[in-house]
């Protein structure tokens, strides 16, 4: 699928992709979920959408644009390379890759976070 066709059909389904080994663990996306439905409810938010919230949350970065730099899956010279789907919609799984012209795979993730992965992401809000 082409970046801008991507792009779209991600809108539509509010959803965010996020290239790989920018999070080893189940616990990360956990916690950068936790953090984004936080931020929104206590008015905090610095996005306005709960998926560009969850990326500054999972990238540890308070500026969106770089935010989303960290996160986008990199081109892979035309093999079609992977990436993690946060879907932030009630669509369901075989909608998503339908939509996107994918196929689900089995990630290979950790279930617990390294410790300094986890402060990266629960600690870049914190001010000096």
């Amino acid at each position: 699928m082409k970046p801008d066709a991507l792009k779209a059909a991600l809108e539509m389904l509010d959803a965010a992709a996020v290239r790989p080994g920018l999070a080893q663990s189940t616990m990360e996306f956990e916690l950068a979920h936790h953090l984004a439905k936080s931020a929104f409810a206590k008015k905090t938010n610095i996005a306005r959408s709960m998926r560009t919230e969850f990326l500054l949350w999972l990238s540890g970065k308070t500026d969106i644009r770089s935010a989303i730099l960290e996160t986008v899956p990199r081109e892979t010279g035309g093999k079609g390379g992977g990436f993690f789907v946060a879907v932030f919609s009630d669509a369901d799984d075989e909608t998503v890759c339908r939509k996107l012209g994918a196929k689900m795979l089995s990630p290979a993730l950790r279930k617990e976070g390294e410790p300094l992965a986890l402060e990266r992401i629960s600690l870049s809000r914190v001010k000096n």
